[in-house]
């Protein structure tokens, strides 16, 4: 849809009908004041600081956001200020309390003449890529320090012409590899940093055209330094990093297999018949769509499939095509009917006990991508284009694929969810639940959240819908805040069982354990691991942490409703918490006191706590 005159006062869910690439400065500017007018909480809260001047990147960005669901509001660091002044305690910047800060440096005005020494030999590389280091790392870890805000730096494009021209990749040392070595170090030093992401500026500008990115007139005049064609292109990439790290994502890729998967119709073309591989465009299109599908897999995106077929053509042609990329052990869940596509993506999300909203579909078909919008809205449908060129690329634009980090359990999803079929294969050779329960030698392991478990907190915490006690949702920096805070306990659970291991799955939030009162924030477990009673045991040690090895007194704690997490709206009542009082919003707050609190019998669970 695009934004015309007469188009009424926008709020982000008008917003979302918008495509932000078609929006021109002008609507862009409209777009964003009547949004602020709107006055709607900010979700994202996002500043701007370096050496240029930003406007009007921020509202592309405001725009942007609006356009994927998100309220914002923008900061922009005043230009000329020394950035040791703009991100200290008690600055602009920090009582603006941005949830995102993107930093971004000119090299010239960073290191005035720097670019002129870099030199022809790798100790004047190694020297020249240490200084700007140097340079940036302070304003860096001010800002981590001064604000919880996630960093989003931005890396060096490098120029559009070389000064040794053709010749530069010929030399031992030019500044093709100067600006790589400098890339790849700037990524090195912030790796471990989780609140650090590197937003790619070398490979945008690359993609742009680096000469077409830059506006030399408007950098000479006023320190502007894009042009304004390449500003939709930032801040696509700033929506994708502020998505992925708030964790709205799509947890599952659905595929149609005729014209989308291959090219051609199997019940017409026959296994061997649909094109996907080498010799023709078409097939060779297919097959790199396969691979690129491939490689999403493993972000940790499950992969489906929901195709208007028979069922034996379809196992038939993933036998006998073994030279097709995907495999059928690829997949996690295949409807394959005759029935309309809402109905089977309803069934795939059953399946796999995950939302429909975390779905994308990628189909061929105009008429059934309308039928899913409207039956389904809330599934992301991308339509596979009719040139097969650009059908290898046709997801890159989803953001909702994007991971910020990629974690153990995001490598090994898919092998999770063949372990959980195998689980209801055995489940149905029992007659009692408790004797399935005890069959699978469940174990689970309790400890205090440290280094190497704070992605994948953040991960469960941000991405939990069902179980989810409170929806509270820190950002990384204020979950690292409370493992620094002693009166605060961040726990982090993890399940494995005779079937396999299902990695991290839950974490707790603790608070006020250093007098009375203890509290329970929120509680949060992966869907992967309900119903086997995970949660009691946890919360028995939670119980046994609070009263015997902290000595409160008292443990409160809260249930908020929401869309998807009624399953667990009585679990405090289950395990022997009392109901103090329920507001309208219908969130519950209960009390237990130390002498009322019991074990809830789970002995099919063995527990490793400390």
């Amino acid at each position: 849809m695009q934004l015309s005159s007469d188009f009424p006062a926008l709020t982000v869910e008008h917003a979302r009908e918008l495509d932000p690439w078609a929006l021109s400065t002008v609507q862009v500017h409209r777009m964003v004041r009547e949004l602020r007018q709107a006055a709607d909480p900010a979700q994202v809260r996002l500043a701007f600081a370096g050496n240029v001047v930003f406007d009007p990147l921020p509202e592309f960005v405001e725009a942007h956001l609006a356009c994927h669901g998100m309220t914002s509001r923008s900061y922009a660091a005043p230009f000329g200020q020394g950035l040791q002044g703009v991100l200290t305690p008690g600055s602009a910047l920090q009582r603006f309390a941005p949830n995102f800060i993107f930093l971004h440096f000119e090299l010239q005005a960073l290191l005035p003449g720097l670019l002129e020494q870099i030199g022809d030999s790798a100790d004047s590389h190694e020297r020249c890529v240490a200084e700007i280091l140097r340079s940036i790392e302070p304003a860096v870890r001010s800002a981590l320090a001064c604000t919880e805000a996630v960093i989003l730096l931005s890396n060096f494009p490098g120029p559009d012409c070389y000064e040794l021209g053709i010749a530069d990749p010929r030399s031992d040392f030019g500044e093709q590899e100067f600006f790589a070595r400098l890339n790849s170090r700037l990524a090195r030093s912030f790796r471990a940093e989780p609140r650090v992401q590197i937003v790619d500026l070398c490979r945008l500008t690359a993609i742009h055209g680096r000469s077409r990115a830059r506006d030399r007139r408007l950098y000479y005049m006023a320190k502007l330094p894009w042009h304004q064609s390449f500003l939709p292109v930032i801040a696509d990439e700033l929506v994708r990093h502020i998505g992925a790290a708030l964790g709205r994502i799509r947890k599952c890729l659905v595929l149609d297999l005729d014209n989308t998967l291959w090219g051609g119709v199997l019940g017409e073309d026959g296994p061997h018949g649909v094109r996907v591989g080498m010799g023709d465009p078409v097939s060779e299109a297919h097959l790199d769509l396969q691979r690129r599908i491939r490689a999403l897999k493993r972000r940790g995106i499950l992969l489906a499939v929901c195709s208007k077929n028979n069922p034996a053509d379809v196992d038939e042609v993933f036998r006998v095509r073994t030279d097709m990329p995907l495999r059928r052990e690829d997949f996690v869940c295949m409807q394959v009917s005759w029935e309309p596509k809402h109905e089977g993506l309803r069934r795939i999300a059953t399946q796999l006990n995950i939302g429909t909203d975390s779905l994308v579909l990628l189909d061929d078909s105009p008429a059934e991508i309308e039928l899913v919008r409207q039956m389904l809205p809330e599934v992301e449908c991308v339509r596979v284009p009719d040139r097969p060129e650009l059908r290898p690329c046709c997801l890159d634009r989803v953001h909702g694929l994007d991971r910020v980090v990629i974690t153990t359990e995001d490598v090994t999803r898919s092998d999770q969810y063949r372990q959980n079929s195998a689980r209801e294969t055995s489940r149905a050779m029992f007659d009692d639940l408790r004797g399935y329960l005890l069959s699978l030698q469940t174990r689970i392991t309790i400890r205090p959240l440290g280094a190497q478990t704070l992605t994948r907190a953040h991960q469960l915490l941000g991405k939990t819908n069902q179980f989810n006690l409170t929806n509270l949702r820190p950002s990384l920096g204020e979950l690292q805040s409370r493992v620094r805070d002693q009166s605060c306990r961040v726990l982090a659970v993890r399940a494995q069982d005779r079937f396999g291991d299902l990695g991290w799955i839950g974490v707790v939030l603790l608070a006020g354990l250093s007098g009375r009162e203890a509290r329970i924030e929120n509680f949060v477990l992966s869907c992967r691991a309900m119903g086997r009673a995970i949660e009691s045991a946890v919360l028995n040690q939670v119980k046994h942490a609070c009263f015997a090895d902290w000595q409160c007194q008292s443990l409160i704690a809260e249930f908020r409703p929401s869309a998807k997490n009624a399953p667990v709206s009585e679990l405090y009542e289950e395990h022997g918490f009392r109901l103090l009082d329920t507001d309208a919003s219908g969130t519950k707050r209960y009390r237990l006191e130390r002498g009322d609190s019991t074990a809830t019998p789970c002995e099919w669970i063995a527990v490793d706590a400390s």
